[in-house]
């Protein structure tokens, strides 16, 4: 039987409060600052609480990780708004994505490439339930963009846009999907290994997308974009 000491252990804690926590040190200091000792001491608890509420430390981290998603949908938001084509849109996706990745890359490659991101759409639902945030604005390919778990199978919900509007055909839509996901990872992965300047992170961001848009007018049938990034 445990006594009233040990209870103390488990006291008005939820999953919400360790992400909450865990996305304040990582925002604060860095993924590397995160352990279980870490996080018990913050919260006030035993090391083998956490596992009341998530399997590892990984999953912990994946849902924490997850608070760097606003700042993609922030500014996915606003740009939505100024989009005129399908292209612009398509292109213009990339380019809030990758403004949020470039500046934050661990936290993305933890949420979209690791073992965890099988679980996105789950995942999602779940955290927003925790942290609301408006996602209801969003089209609902968007809304189904975000909550796709496979990373190429996201991006292939902007491309088929693209099809749906007759500006490229089904067969190049699949080639432009993976050259453009493929060119994405390796970005990544140089960020990842190399580091990037925050005032480096902008012209990184324009590298790329003017690389998606030689990809995309490469496989379109119609390409008509009205971005400012030429």
């Amino acid at each position: 039987m445990k006594n009233n000491s040990d209870n103390t252990y488990f006291k008005d804690l939820n999953r919400k409060d360790y992400i909450k926590k865990t996305y304040e040190i990582i925002k604060e200091e860095g993924i590397k600052s995160i352990s279980i000792r870490r996080i018990a001491k913050e919260m006030g608890c035993s090391s083998t609480c956490l596992y009341r509420y998530f399997k590892n430390l990984d999953e912990l981290l994946f849902y924490a990780q997850m608070g760097f998603l606003n700042y993609y949908l922030e500014d996915l938001e606003k740009a939505s708004k100024k989009w005129k084509t399908v292209w612009d849109q398509h292109l213009g996706v990339w380019e809030c994505y990758t403004r949020a990745a470039f500046r934050y890359p661990e936290a993305f490659d933890i949420i979209f490439l690791h073992e965890n991101s099988k679980n996105l759409d789950t995942a999602i639902v779940e955290y927003y339930h925790m942290f609301p945030e408006n996602l209801s604005g969003f089209k609902t390919h968007l809304r189904k963009m975000l909550e796709t778990p496979d990373f190429y199978e996201r991006d292939f919900e902007m491309c088929k846009q693209c099809v749906e509007e007759n500006n490229i055909s089904l067969e190049n839509a699949k080639k432009m999907n993976h050259m453009e996901c493929t060119l994405y990872m390796g970005y990544l992965k140089d960020i990842l290994t190399n580091g990037i300047d925050e005032n480096q992170i902008e012209d990184k961001v324009k590298e790329f997308v003017r690389d998606v848009r030689d990809i995309a007018n490469f496989y379109a049938d119609e390409f008509e974009y009205t971005g400012d990034i030429i």
